[in-house]
């Protein structure tokens, strides 16, 4: 059974909705990813982001095949009004970007799925921020935190790769269910320290991050 991320109460309705549409649309990504890849363009400091073109994104860089345009500003309505617009209070240090809680209590048998879930969170956030750009002009402050969140990749990737055992002890379990919990609420000051710091960067030249509208 495939583990997927538990969307918070507040948003339930538009987690649904996203959810339906990547489903509808036969999109590879999960909310989890996509939460996280909007988040990451929203904070990254590259000109050309946008709702649409990261909606092409999930894609392949082109929308999905639709049947009228009542389908198209569904999906626009839920993906870039919705889900992007609202990903965008986050920059607001006052309402931190959270990653997903996981659908139950982490034990023996679903904790590399959900090592594998923020592995998936954290690498879409990155890969987002970078836009296809080797390097960037950042502030400090802001690439200490890309680098943690780069060295938690490592460490989520390292627990979804360890070797099933039957025989694992409980002992050995909770250390691990520790670390996941412990690395995800550090990842998740790094990574609000990433969009907060960066949309100050950001004000000088844009007051706001791009919002559909």
């Amino acid at each position: 059974m495939k583990l997927v991320p538990k969307p918070t109460t507040p948003m339930n309705a538009l987690h649904a909705d996203v959810r339906r549409l990547l489903k509808k649309y036969k999109c590879k990504y999960e909310l989890h990813e996509v939460r996280a890849q909007f988040m990451g363009a929203i904070a990254s400091p590259v000109a050309a982001v946008s709702p649409a073109e990261e909606i092409k994104t999930l894609w392949n860089g082109q929308m999905p095949t639709m049947k009228s345009i009542t389908a198209i500003n569904e999906l626009m309505q839920v993906f870039a009004m919705g889900l992007w617009n609202q990903l965008s209070s986050h920059t607001n240090p006052s309402t931190p970007f959270q990653l997903l809680p996981f659908v139950e209590e982490l034990n023996h048998k679903n904790l590399r799925d959900c090592a594998k879930i923020r592995l998936d969170e954290l690498s879409s956030f990155l890969d987002a921020f970078y836009q296809g750009e080797e390097s960037l002009k950042l502030d400090a402050e802001i690439s200490k935190s890309l680098d943690f969140i780069e060295d938690m990749i490592g460490m989520f990737a390292g627990i979804v790769n360890i070797p099933k055992n039957k025989n694992e002890t409980e002992k050995s379990t909770k250390a691990l269910v520790t670390n996941i919990h412990e690395l995800s609420r550090i990842a998740e000051i790094e990574i609000n320290t990433v969009i907060v710091m960066s949309a100050q960067q950001r004000s000088q030249s844009n007051p706001q991050p791009p919002t559909l509208h």
